[in-house]
């Protein structure tokens, strides 16, 4: 049995970004800023980068679902457009 070299596998971009949005990512970091011992300002950070399939599979809410679910109300009136 003869041993063969496997080539090293070649990542594109496009896999790159498919592998990320179909497995998705959270960035989590802090920052603080401050001087002689005074926190100025305090961020924390969580990015998830992910397709929406994704993240609807992982439970995560999505800003503007809650828009679907609210009814626009009809203006009546002297002023409203026709």
């Amino acid at each position: 049995m003869s041993a063969r070299q496997l080539a090293p596998q070649q990542l594109t971009i496009v896999d790159l970004v498919d592998r990320i949005l179909d497995k998705g990512v959270v960035i989590t970091g802090d920052i603080t800023i401050s001087v002689v011992g005074v926190d100025l300002l305090s961020l924390k950070i969580n990015l998830v980068i992910a397709s929406l399939e994704t993240a609807k599979r992982y439970g995560i809410k999505l800003p503007w679902e809650k828009w679907d679910k609210i009814q626009p109300k009809k203006i009546s009136g002297k002023n409203s457009k026709r």
